[in-house]
């Protein structure tokens, strides 16, 4: 008994030296440390290219002042035997800026176990050849798999490049399905040259050079590619370094590895904006667990109230707006937003209709005006739940969109981040009452395959170039159910 006793007192005390190394206050200085190796030797030795975390984890290591794109590479499209190419996140939106720097940076860390995480080396480099592919393709170029699909051999091994390179042909023409890449236009737009992933961590060999050996201070001497070479490089950046059971205590705190994974389960409200907005304080050393956790409960109240006071204009509620078609509008709406009177008049100037999609957005009532231009549905993005709801409430959120267009009316579709379910909403719209190329044909009861809802989806997405779209896979199951 008393050997039970013991050992339950030794797994709890593991329990909670394991949480205590992994405490808020170790994971934003190691988040502050696996930044400083981003800047001092990645950016300096990549200085043209631009910089593109990847959500959600790599925004925090990136200061929102450097950057202006984000991308969204699963690391679950490339697992063992999942290796796959996503047509929900197709980050199409990168390609204008590959073409304009000749490079980019993408951001990610992984934690314990890993040098690499999944998402750098197998996702992204599926996604660079299948592009490379449909390009060498319709330029009639001969190719073979070893010239357009490339792996980092220390973490993935020969049988699994095999394995990956025998679904490359099934993926190329699951994208080739949606008619959403102009293979031959993207390669004349890239000068010929295809997309070469290029993988640096901590102690990777293409950085050592940019290192002085005996002092460890940088040096500048920018990497540039070889003349013989027509690639444009994808520098896939691990900022945390491989550490024994994830953690290391060398410097001076408790080092974590991936420390910025699944910030729900520690961040206590704090979101990569206020991060870096209070870089300074937050990242001091010399602060304690406790002074921590109450600045950070005092930014995220002084937060919540600044969201819920009334706003005075169409800006401080919904932006950015962005026109689909002539007649309909996508935006997103600030959280616990109050829309008052002179707001509400704004948007009737513009709009006949506006659906919000949110559980916490209310509207300032006037007992001589009533509300014939808001209809407020409780379904929240971001919610698993909500993305199931919409199934139930699209019929309706459809019929008025249609009724509204139908009259050459203005109609804008808000949710909380834009990015998931008015997006659905609006894909729905089009694959009903619109042809490929959005000229408004309502047809009563189209024919809708999942290819003519993929098609629609992918030209979304293009059409929002530069916005990082995130329709969860249960917000597009409830289109799907809705439209088939």
């Amino acid at each position: 008994m008393e050997n039970s006793n013991w050992n339950e007192t030794l797994s709890q005390l593991n329990k909670d030296i394991r949480k205590e190394n992994k405490s808020l206050r170790n994971r934003l200085l190691s988040i502050s440390y696996d930044h400083q190796f981003l800047e001092s030797q990645v950016r300096e030795q990549f200085k043209d290219y631009a910089l593109i975390p990847n959500e959600r984890c790599g925004i925090w290591y990136c200061d929102p002042k450097t950057y202006g794109q984000t991308s969204y590479f699963k690391s679950t499209d490339g697992h063992t035997s999942q290796w796959d190419f996503s047509t929900r996140r197709l980050n199409f939106h990168l390609f204008p800026t590959l073409q304009e720097k000749g490079g980019i940076i993408i951001v990610d860390s992984t934690r314990r176990g890993k040098k690499i995480p999944d998402s750098l080396s197998k996702t992204i480099p599926i996604w660079c050849a299948v592009v490379n592919f449909i390009m060498l393709e319709s330029a009639g170029i001969e190719f073979e798999t070893e010239d357009i699909l490339f792996v980092p051999p220390v973490t993935v091994s020969a049988n699994e490049y095999h394995s990956i390179s025998l679904k490359l042909p099934a993926l190329v023409e699951k994208m080739k399905t949606l008619g959403a890449l102009d293979g031959k236009k993207l390669y004349n737009s890239l000068n010929g040259r295809i997309l070469r992933p290029i993988w640096v961590y901590p102690g990777s060999s293409i950085l050592q050079n940019s290192v002085d050996p005996f002092t460890g201070e940088s040096i500048n001497s920018e990497w540039k590619v070889p003349e013989n070479e027509k690639i444009i490089p994808l520098i896939l950046c691990t900022v945390s370094y491989q550490a024994q059971d994830g953690m290391d205590k060398r410097n001076g705190f408790t080092y974590v590895q991936g420390a910025a994974d699944d910030h729900e389960l520690w961040s206590e409200g704090l979101t990569p904006q206020m991060f870096w907005e209070h870089y300074a304080y937050l990242t001091n050393p010399k602060h304690g667990i406790d002074e921590l956790e109450n600045y950070i409960k005092e930014l995220v109240l002084t937060k919540a109230m600044a969201q819920t006071s009334l706003k005075e204009t169409i800006d401080d509620i919904i932006k950015p707006i962005e026109h689909i078609t002539e007649r309909l509008s996508l935006g997103r709406i600030m959280e616990n937003s109050t829309i008052n009177k002179g707001v509400y008049q704004e948007l009737s100037n513009e709009y006949k209709v506006l659906i919000i999609l949110s559980d916490n957005v209310k509207v300032e009532t006037d007992p001589n005006n009533p509300n014939t231009l808001i209809k407020i549905y409780n379904l929240q993005s971001g919610s698993k739940k909500s993305s199931k709801d919409l199934r139930i409430k699209l019929p309706e959120i459809y019929d008025t969109i249609h009724c509204t267009i139908s009259e050459s009316s203005n109609v804008l579709v808000c949710c909380n981040t834009g990015a998931d379910i008015s997006i659905g909403v609006l894909l729905s719209v089009l694959c009903k009452d619109y042809t490929q190329d959005w000229k408004f044909e309502p047809k009563g009861e189209p024919l809708i395959t999942k290819t003519v809802i993929r098609k629609h989806f992918s030209q979304l997405i293009t059409h929002l170039n530069g916005r990082n779209i995130n329709v969860s896979r249960a917000t597009l199951n409830s289109v799907n159910s809705f439209l088939m």
